[in-house]
């Protein structure tokens, strides 16, 4: 009796139908669902469903995906053979998120063309890494930057977000040559670097015959400084009134030695509300005599705030113009204090030097719940402040405390978080804390509600971590 003889089954021997059903599946597993509806949920009967159980269900590319992992969706399996990468060609919707390398092993540019192309007229995501991690000059970072961006300009008019994660500033490309029109699907727009040094100048010579680009519905802008005084060139770019994100980084008067902090405060108050506002290292000049925006206050409104790497001048004067805001988060990173900081629920102190006068600033306070991290100057004095009434005054420092978090802070003991506690509790209970229907617990002392202490030193004994879960309603600690 004879025998056909088989080949090895291979991955490659899978039929085309059969690949295309499971690469979906994988397709719509790498994504996150964007509501809280499945299929069928708006269908009247089955016999009336439209739903398509082949393509995803509101869906979209998964934010919190690391895009630098070898096994990315649609990378990893378009590289198993060329049969698998010429079905993934087929699929439109598998090349809208777009991830190209500048570093030693860049994209290559036939392969960013050939991905473009398989995306057809979709929108997509566009983002491009240098994947170095030590400082170091990548001479070749800048042309490689520009080949991407020479392939990417005639299809910008459908991108949804563009991120330049990047080693040197001088290796973004300029927004004002970049963008010409309106782009109406691009929400996102970032341009990141670790190496601040000066942007290569460019020929304006034919400037005034582009059109100057609108971004109507952009939702999240971060730049660097020079980044940000190039797409300034064109003040009216149509950002919508709103945005989830503005951060801006590094930016002085070397970048435009006519701006002024109050001419930046101009720019921000263009918009009604800021989600989230990240200023980093500004250094630029305050005059308290030239006029500030809309009267004595700003307009905008800005949910949470983070303040890095601010010199003493400049973090007062912005101190200045959003006292009174209504502000839910303030982070401070690095920065020199002085003056009012701005009064808000939740306050973030974070590598604040020990040469700062904890001391001066802590009666200035009136939070709710405090985070100090790896702060050296925060000690036991400090927490004294927290512990008991001025003498002089017979105030309460800071009030309304009711959660505190403490991180790489080895300046404090045990023995002062105690005094914290038990003080603070005594006089809650003194004021009619629990007890009088009265009480607004929200604007007066009352206990310490939570309290966590990580990595600074500090030996709990058994008794003492017991004592602090008896006295506090969520205590955690981490030696």
């Amino acid at each position: 009796m004879s025998y056909a003889r088989r080949e090895p089954a291979s991955v490659a021997s899978l039929p085309a139908e059969l690949l295309l059903h499971i690469l979906k599946n994988v397709y719509v597993d790498s994504r996150q669902g964007l509501g809280t509806f499945w299929p069928h949920e708006w269908c009247e009967s089955l016999s009336e469903c439209n739903c398509k159980p082949n393509e995803p269900y509101l869906t979209k590319w998964n934010d919190n995906t690391d895009l630098k992992s070898s096994s990315l969706f649609p990378y990893a399996l378009s590289s198993v053979c060329k049969t698998w990468h010429d079905v993934m060609l087929l699929v439109p919707a598998f090349w809208t998120r777009l991830v190209i390398f500048l570093d030693d092993q860049p994209t290559a540019i036939a392969e960013l063309r050939s991905h473009l192309s398989a995306s057809r007229d979709l929108p997509f995501r566009a983002h491009i890494f240098n994947r170095e991690d030590a400082i170091s000059q990548d001479t070749a970072e800048r042309a490689q930057v520009r080949a991407v961006v020479n392939e990417l300009s005639p299809h910008l008019h459908r991108c949804e977000q563009l991120t330049f994660d990047v080693m040197h500033n001088s290796s973004l490309p300029s927004i004002c040559h970049t963008f010409s029109g309106s782009f109406p699907l691009l929400t996102e727009l970032s341009m990141r670097c670790r190496i601040y040094d000066e942007p290569e100048a460019i020929d304006s010579q034919g400037e005034d015959n582009r059109d100057p680009f609108l971004f109507p519905n952009l939702t999240s802008i971060s730049l660097t400084g020079s980044a940000f005084v190039d797409a300034n060139k064109n003040p009216d770019s149509g950002m919508g009134k709103k945005l989830r994100l503005f951060s801006l980084s590094h930016l002085s008067s070397f970048d435009d030695p006519g701006l002024t902090l109050t001419g930046l405060m101009h720019i921000l108050n263009k918009f009604d509300k800021i989600s989230s506002l990240e200023l980093k290292h500004i250094d630029l000049p305050y005059n308290p005599n030239e006029q500030i925006p809309r009267g004595s206050q700003l307009r905008v409104h800005f949910d949470t705030i983070l303040l890095e790497g601010f010199k003493r001048a400049t973090f007062e004067a912005f101190n200045r113009f959003i006292g009174g805001g209504d502000s839910e988060s303030l982070t401070i990173r690095a920065c020199e204090l002085a003056g009012n900081i701005s009064d808000t629920v939740y306050l973030t102190l974070e590598d604040i030097h020990s040469t700062e006068d904890l001391l001066s600033v802590i009666p200035t306070l009136s939070n709710h719940w405090f985070t100090f991290t790896s702060c050296s100057g925060l000690n036991d004095a400090c927490l004294e402040l927290l512990s008991k009434p001025d003498p002089s005054t017979g105030q309460w420092n800071v009030e309304t405390l009711s959660s505190l978090s403490i991180s790489g802070c080895p300046g404090i003991s045990v023995r002062a978080l105690k005094e914290l506690v038990e003080g603070r509790k005594v006089e809650a209970t003194a004021r009619g804390y629990e007890t009088n229907p009265h009480y607004d617990d929200f604007d007066e002392v009352s206990p310490i509600e939570s309290l966590n202490v990580y990595d600074c030193g500090l030996e709990f004994s058994p008794e003492d971590a017991q004592w602090f879960k008896e006295n506090i309603g969520s205590f955690y600690f981490r030696s």
